[in-house]
């Protein structure tokens, strides 16, 4: 068993207020590291467009699409590795940053894939390098979340995961719109951004649709390039370090989890729900691409509405969670998360315009999901089995999103004929996961959290305040009549 204190400790006031000051030091430092990795991830890993318009460009299949996409799970099953590695050590900060300098350098290399004459092995080549570059990011996310869980006290720390993801993510949403903009411009022969950034530069004749995949390969190294420097600010960030204590042996640490009666069921759900995730996810991009049609700027437009909707609903979020639980928000993200993807059924090519309200729809949900996902396990955890819950967690997660991502690309269905409308392929996948999201609320009511409040009592309040307001409302209307 480890506990730790913050160093350094005096007594009375100035003690509080060191710790205080380390406190806020370390939430500075970990929002700013955090713009660094998320433009890092917008450009170069798993999940990325930029990365998908690659693969696109190389000719990836729809099962190598799939692969990709669980690639990023299957990587989640090295998280445990985190504590193998750090449950001896008195410090975790230096084993987060040096396995994650190994797991961002090593897509500086994504950009050689353009060496190969056989565009079928540059595919495997990238696929391979991104799951080893995943897999040691999942070990260093795994110790940063039990540095960052020890350093932020629990009572404010779904309010900092929400600050921290509004601005990293208003960071990736500029960074995004920069290089779609240019990806673009090497398809299109004339428009007015065309003329501005490039005609009007003289690089007209360098902007053609034979270049662009070096251009998107020079992407991959400027995002590694950059996510250095957000490594050194993480080296800089403060940790509390763990006092000397007998050791538990590793078999013991990975089995105490899972005679948890309220962590086994908490994991049935975090599997079911990344299953019903995991149905689809790979095929959004190239469905936003091949049959809707879209252009690299348009899917950034529809990312930036998401963005948008996810940065406001943060602030949300962040207080919902810190005064009514995660159970509770996690109910109404599984009804929003449930409903997107049947949206989704309703598109078709060049005819895509209720996506714009799905992406206000989910970009609400995933900023919801987002901090839950992170504080709902360390919530239930013990003080000072965060990491191996959190690991434990996030591999088996993970596991099960990846089954679900590659059978939707083993078993990928036909057309499916309406009546009133044939579905494509993808549509068939995305109805089938919409289904499977809204199931999962059967697991969650199961879960146990303390602090929750039952969500017929939210919404019973929210009720009353709207009627309240209303009534108000009217009152006011009829005095001034």
């Amino acid at each position: 068993m480890k506990s730790s204190t913050l160093l350094p400790s005096s007594k009375g006031t100035r003690s509080a207020n060191g710790k205080q000051q380390i406190v806020r030091r370390g939430m500075r430092l970990s929002i700013i590291d955090g713009v660094f990795a998320q433009i890092y991830q917008a450009l170069c890993q798993i999940g990325s467009s930029f990365v998908t318009k690659f693969l696109v460009i190389l000719g990836a299949t729809p099962f190598q699409f799939s692969l990709l996409s669980a690639l990023g799970q299957v990587s989640a099953l090295f998280q445990p590795l985190g504590l193998a590695l750090t449950h001896r050590l008195k410090a975790r900060k230096w084993a987060c940053v040096w396995i994650t300098v190994a797991g961002r350098f090593l897509t500086f290399f994504t950009a050689a894939a353009l060496l190969f004459s056989n565009h079928d092995t540059a595919i495997w080549f990238v696929l391979a390098l991104l799951f080893s570059s995943a897999s040691l990011l999942a070990i260093g996310g795994n110790i940063w979340i039990a540095w960052i869980s020890d350093l932020i006290p629990q009572n404010i720390r779904g309010r900092f995961f929400s600050r921290r993801n509004q601005i990293v993510i208003l960071a990736g949403l500029i960074v995004g719109y920069i290089f779609s903009l240019y990806i673009d411009m090497f398809e299109a022969t004339s428009g007015l951004a065309r003329s501005i950034l490039v005609d009007g530069v003289g690089l007209g004749k360098w902007f053609i649709p034979a270049n662009q995949p070096y251009f998107i390969s020079g992407m991959f190294i400027f995002g590694s390039l950059v996510s250095f420097i957000g490594l050194y600010v993480l080296s800089r960030q403060p940790e509390r370090i763990v006092k000397a204590e007998p050791i538990i042996s590793l078999r013991k640490e990975y089995s105490q989890p899972f005679k948890d009666v309220n962590f086994r069921k908490l994991l049935v759900f975090g599997m079911w729900w990344m299953l019903a995730i995991g149905v689809g996810s790979a095929f959004w991009g190239p469905f936003m691409i091949q049959k809707l049609e879209m252009g690299m700027f348009t899917m950034q437009l529809y990312g930036t509405l998401h963005n948008a909707s996810s940065l406001v609903a943060f602030t949300f979020w962040g207080r919902f969670v810190d005064r009514l639980g995660n159970k509770t928000a996690m109910m109404i993200c599984v009804f929003l998360g449930g409903l997107n993807p049947m949206l989704w059924l309703f598109t078709g090519p060049g005819s895509y315009n209720i996506l714009w309200l799905e992406a206000v729809i989910s970009g609400i949900m995933w900023a919801g999901n987002t901090i839950v996902a992170t504080n709902f396990v360390l919530a239930i955890a013990p003080k000072g089995k965060q990491q191996v819950y959190s690991g434990l967690y996030g591999a088996l997660a993970g596991v099960s999103m990846m089954t679900s991502t590659l059978l939707s690309g083993a078993f990928f269905p036909g057309h499916l004929d309406l009546g009133w409308k044939v579905l494509e392929p993808e549509q068939v996948v995305f109805g089938i996961g919409g289904i499977l999201r809204w199931l999962t609320i059967i697991p969650l009511l199961f879960v146990v959290e303390k602090k929750a409040v039952p969500l017929r009592h939210v919404l019973a309040y929210a009720l009353r305040s709207v009627m309240e307001g209303v009534s108000d409302l009217w009152q006011s209307i009829i005095k001034r009549v």
